[in-house]
């Protein structure tokens, strides 16, 4: 401020109009009213971003919409939502919606938003590890042919990758093939469990279409009441 008030100085001893000095005078004394407020600093910025971002929503909204804005370190493309409610992403986060997510390690935006991982096979574990989706064996799980196996369990790769259980003897039981455990029935070479498989209901191949099996009956639901 003293710069303005030193310029101003030595603008008197110029020879300029009368009308000329006071306007110089008028600007020295702007510049100390405005410059503990910070004003003048406001007006060098520009357009309020938040501002410009908001006048999107219904008037009745953009209250909302800058009080959002400005909690969210006045940074418009961190908002996630739509006018009647935003949410403020993290850094690491990205807007898939109107919901927040960690492309980075988030099995249904993997990556990129929608980008959705394969559920794992049986005998995996998987994830999202820096955008990809990753898979790996669960502990005591070996890899047969490219897919997870437990060889103690498993009857196409029983006690050794490709060792496939005949239909006489469908079940892996420690790595040998065996006959159905008590409580089982073998159904073509597949040990159902006939008292709540849904596909082998009651009797090997009676399917539930979709509906649950209880003690062997499927369980479609009550009828409606006019029934």
């Amino acid at each position: 401020m003293s710069h303005q008030w030193d310029e101003f100085s030595k603008s008197l001893a110029e020879p300029v109009p009368r009308r000329e000095t006071l306007r110089r005078l008028g600007l020295v004394l702007a510049g100390a009213l405005l410059s503990p407020l910070g004003l003048g600093t406001a007006w060098a910025g520009g357009p309020d971003p938040c501002k410009s971002f908001c006048n999107q929503c219904p008037k009745s909204r953009r209250s909302n919409c800058l009080f959002a804005c400005h909690a969210c370190n006045d940074d418009p493309s961190r908002l996630c939502g739509h006018c009647w409610g935003f949410a403020c992403c993290e850094s690491s986060e990205s807007c898939c919606g109107e919901t927040c997510h960690d492309l980075a390690s988030d099995v249904n935006h993997c990556g990129a938003c929608y980008d959705f991982c394969d559920e794992p096979n049986p005998y995996e574990n998987g994830a999202c590890v820096d955008g990809q989706c990753a898979y790996w064996c669960v502990e005591g799980a070996v890899k047969c042919n490219g897919r997870c196996s437990r060889l103690d369990l498993d009857p196409d790769n029983c006690g050794a990758c490709g060792n496939a259980c005949p239909d006489e003897t469908p079940a892996c039981i420690a790595g040998i093939c065996s006959a159905c455990p008590v409580g089982s029935t073998n159904c073509g070479g597949y040990c159902a469990y006939l008292a709540y498989d849904s596909n082998n209901c009651g009797a090997c191949g009676f399917d539930c279409g979709g509906a649950s099996c209880a003690d062997g009956v499927c369980d479609f639901g009550s009828p409606p009441s006019e029934w």
